[in-house]
């Protein structure tokens, strides 16, 4: 899975709302409004030179006419929707906000306004607000195919941002192997072999022991699932994963009462867990005809409606949002306000129990403003919606008229989601006929390329999409990629520096360039980008960055500091080959 840019690019949809902007501008040339013939005739005449400007892509002659008109007449839905387009597209994204909140309030029901919005707010990296003017402008063209495609191009380029984040911390990597295992068909031993990979890497997170035992128990590894249980019996007793591990284990022990027991006690927290088992179960387990029970007969008879009892939809004296949250009470806990401040960690539980109750695009939003709270559950969860979302426009986009775009986005789609990188490739080669000098489409193609080991045809496409657009950052990142790889350590160091200016901060990049650069000879560059990566938990698995950061220590005449590294890495590097001589060490393949 590749590493993607941290910037949400701009994609063919967004290029089709460009020309849909200007045939709006032409269609609404004579809805203007002024005080006098004179000064009408004049506004509209300043507003079509603008259009001619804008229709050619000149905004630095378009944007100080829009702007005058702007101030003439503050409310006027055209001039407002082709000036934020205009700034947006100079890069002048917060200025661009502005006039586009005024066009989407001046039109609420042409959601034109919301997408070229949502793209200056994701510019800024402000997701939140851009999820949401995307939901919103989708609700308002009634699922148009220009706004169904911006949705889906966003939740992709969202998914690779959160995925490469993730992979930047140990913890972080431990939710992104959780990630992938809901990738697998349930009852996998993928599935099962990745979760049991995220619970050794990070133990504590929410649930995971007791969806690794339910997984381990859908592949009957009875001596696996009692770890897996005791463990999720003595860190969340009251989980729902942890219900629904202890129901499913009593039935397969044969005790159907306390299975009951335990499923009715699930059903009363949340009708949407309790769906979920009940689809579980039916795949793996239902009792024999013999055995009575409500919950029995639920699974004998899927088609039957399941008088279980549900969630109550009422919110308890002394029972607030965390509290909610804690138990796995969706339902309530979605039925409550919403949060009264943007930064409020009940954004995260709601985003999650809004998850949960399938409902991904209202719980994008709110995950997105949940991140501070909990970047590693909200990353999780935003995660799993992009990925759902991005399925399921998917086979809408399939319809639609506009193939080159559908092609580039399957291409994504086999690429990032499932790992089939012939399949991506084709998919890319058909949407390059029509639009032949697509910087992101070439750079798409480089990384497909990548995955399927052909180096120079990659370094090709790296290369003609950084002709065409210099600031590709994901091309750069496959060609300084390409250079670290052969250790042609002087090759890489100019797109890694390069890269380093486009996106600086980012923790991938300093280790790189730390790498490059004590290959190179220049111990004190290596250290000042290799150790703040790892002084904050960088992953280093088998303790080859540690052993890199003594070397450039002792270069540098710091022997303490040099040792301590040098005895961090030898840690890592011992319990790494334990690990591995276990035979834990193997990976699923990618490529499903």
């Amino acid at each position: 899975m590749r590493l993607p840019s941290n910037q949400v690019s701009r994609n063919s949809a967004g290029r089709s709302l460009a020309a849909l902007g200007c045939v709006i501008a032409i269609m609404f040339l004579g809805a203007v409004a002024a005080p006098n013939a004179t000064a009408e005739e004049s506004w509209a005449t300043q507003l079509k030179q603008a259009t001619v400007f804008h229709q050619q892509a000149d905004y630095t002659h378009a944007i100080p006419i829009l702007s005058r008109l702007v101030r003439q007449s503050p409310r006027n839905y055209v001039a407002n929707l082709m000036l934020g387009e205009d700034l947006l597209h100079s890069g002048y994204s917060q200025k661009a906000i502005g006039p586009l909140e005024v066009a989407c309030e001046v039109r609420p029901k042409d959601a034109t306004a919301e997408v070229f919005l949502a793209d200056a707010e994701a510019s800024l990296s402000h997701f939140p607000k851009a999820a949401e003017a995307l939901r919103i402008g989708i609700a308002r063209s009634g699922g148009s195919e220009w706004f169904v495609e911006a949705w889906a191009s966003f939740c992709l380029e969202r998914f690779r941002i959160l995925w490469r984040s993730l992979r930047t911390t140990k913890r972080g990597e431990a939710v992104a192997l959780r990630v992938e295992a809901a990738s697998y068909p349930e009852g996998s031993k993928a599935r099962e072999s990745l979760l049991e990979e995220s619970a050794a890497t990070d133990s504590a997170q929410r649930g995971i022991w007791g969806e690794l035992g339910l997984a381990q128990l859908e592949l009957r590894e009875s001596p696996q699932v009692e770890v897996s249980l005791k463990e999720a019996q003595t860190r969340e007793p009251e989980a729902v994963e942890t219900l629904q591990l202890e129901a499913m284990l009593a039935a397969v022990e044969q005790d159907w009462p306390v299975a009951e027991e335990r499923l009715t006690a699930l059903g009363a927290r949340s009708s949407a867990e309790m769906r979920s088992a009940l689809e579980l179960w039916r795949h793996v387990l239902a009792p024999k005809t013999a055995i009575s029970g409500t919950a029995w007969n639920c699974l004998r008879d899927a088609a039957a409606s399941c008088p279980l009892p549900s969630a109550r939809l009422q919110h308890e004296h002394g029972r607030d949002a965390r509290d909610l949250y804690a138990e796995g009470r969706w339902e309530e806990l979605v039925a409550l306000p919403a949060p009264a401040t943007a930064d409020s960690p009940e954004w995260l539980w709601r985003g999650v129990a809004l998850a949960k109750t399938d409902n991904c695009p209202h719980a994008i939003p709110a995950l997105e403003r949940g991140l501070e709270a909990d970047r590693l559950v909200a990353g999780f969860w935003l995660e799993i919606c992009y990925s759902t979302e991005a399925e399921r426009t998917s086979v809408q986009l399939s319809t639609e008229k506009d193939q080159t775009a559908f092609h580039q986005f399957r291409g994504d789609m086999l690429l990032l989601l499932h790992g089939n990188a012939a399949a991506a490739l084709a998919q890319y080669e058909e949407a390059l006929k029509s639009q032949p000098e697509d910087p992101n489409l070439l750079e798409k193609m480089a990384e497909a390329y990548v995955s399927l080991g052909d180096t120079g045809h990659a370094q090709s496409a790296a290369r003609a999409a950084l002709a065409l657009d210099s600031h590709q950052l994901d091309a750069l990142r496959t060609l300084a990629s390409l250079a670290m790889n052969d250790r042609d350590y002087a090759q890489a160091l100019p797109w890694l520096q390069q890269l380093d200016a486009e996106a600086p901060g980012d923790p991938t990049i300093q280790v790189q360039l730390g790498k490059a650069m004590e290959q190179t000879g220049n111990a004190a560059g290596a250290l000042k980008h290799l150790a703040p990566a790892l002084a904050a938990g960088y992953p280093d698995e088998n303790g080859a960055l540690h052993a890199l950061e003594a070397r450039a220590l002792r270069e540098l005449g710091r022997d303490a500091e040099a040792a301590t590294a040098a005895a961090e890495a030898r840690r890592l590097s011992d319990a790494f080959q334990a690990h591995s001589s276990n035979g834990e060490g193997a990976r699923p393949d990618a490529n499903k």
